[in-house]
């Protein structure tokens, strides 16, 4: 038998204990939705056949520093996290290159539509490198506002105290329908961090951009669609794959189909009964050629027959 004070000792045990196990159970159900409902982000355009002058140029006559730049339109709220450029070889002198690489420092600005820097990152790249993505991963930077945003970079100290350069790969046919490609020759670190006269280059950049989707209220877009929504599909421009994102405020018949430019169907990725929600459903295009095509979503709901299109692009 127990005295007063050990039961009492007893029970304030197990109450903590209780405490204990129902807090670590709600963090694991808000960390298991976080999980469930987070979307990735993702915009990869890696069509390569051409490279372009990127770094210092140590040889008579022709001394500077070239960056690159790349603007690219994001469609939806994200979290952006990392951001890659593609170079082709290793950083070498042009004057004396020894064919192996330099330990460089390449800047990242990541801009507004109008040129304005919101974020910087900087990456040390090995003098091992010989070729490949060149990723700046340390990006957490929330961009609540789609549209166009540019991302721009060059080489620190690329004109007097690292002359060493290489190529960064690119599409000669200008095959990234969401943005265009610019370029500078600086003399310092200062002049390739201001804007103003970047010119545009008839080419587009080989990048990859990964990110989250913001979700602003969880709650409400899981359990509560208030409308009948087709989002864009994401990523786009896509290969193969891509998801498709809708939202039924009533449970309807649905039918969501995919079509060519001239009508013909491709694909039908929903056709059946569905609960009010918000669903994704995925669009895989490995047996289609590159080019346009529209996806359609139809649904039979208590105010009648609602019918939204939306336009995607496929690029191999």
């Amino acid at each position: 038998m127990f005295n007063d004070g050990r039961k009492l000792s007893y029970y304030l045990f197990i109450k903590e204990r209780l405490l204990v196990k129902i807090i670590v159970y709600i963090l694991s159900l808000l960390m298991f939705s976080a999980t469930i409902y987070s979307q990735s982000y993702e915009i990869k355009f890696d069509t390569l056949n051409a490279s372009g002058w990127y770094g210092g140029d140590n040889r008579a006559g022709s001394q500077r520093n070239s960056g690159v730049a790349q603007s690219l339109t994001i469609d939806q709220p994200i979290t952006l996290e990392s951001f890659a450029f593609y170079f082709t070889a290793p950083f070498d002198s042009a004057l004396n290159g020894t064919g192996t690489g330099h330990e460089v420092t390449l800047k990242l600005n990541i801009r507004d539509s109008l040129g304005s820097i919101i974020e910087s990152s900087e990456v040390v790249v090995g003098d091992t490198f010989t070729g490949g993505w060149v990723f700046w991963n340390d990006i957490q930077l929330e961009l609540q506002q789609p549209g166009k945003y540019i991302f721009s970079s060059y080489l620190v100290d690329g004109y007097d105290l690292n002359m060493v350069y290489s190529a960064q790969g690119c599409d000669f046919n200008a095959g990234y329908p969401g943005g265009e490609r610019f370029g500078k020759d600086g003399t310092t670190n200062q002049s390739m961090e201001e804007w103003g006269d970047w010119s545009n280059h008839p080419w587009d950049s080989n990048f990859w951009l990964k990110g989250t989707v913001l979700l602003t209220d969880v709650n409400e877009s899981i359990y509560k669609p208030i409308e009948f929504t087709l989002g864009q599909n994401y990523p786009n421009p896509f290969n193969p794959s891509t998801k498709i994102n809708y939202s039924l405020p009533d449970n309807s018949f649905v039918s969501l189909i995919v079509y060519d430019v001239v009508g013909n169907k491709v694909a039908e990725l929903v056709n059946g009964f569905k609960i009010k929600g918000e669903y994704d459903a995925e669009f895989n295009a490995s047996k289609l050629t590159s080019g346009i095509y529209f996806y359609q979503l139809r649904a039979n709901t208590s105010k009648g027959e609602i019918i939204t299109t939306r336009k995607m692009t496929l690029l191999k």
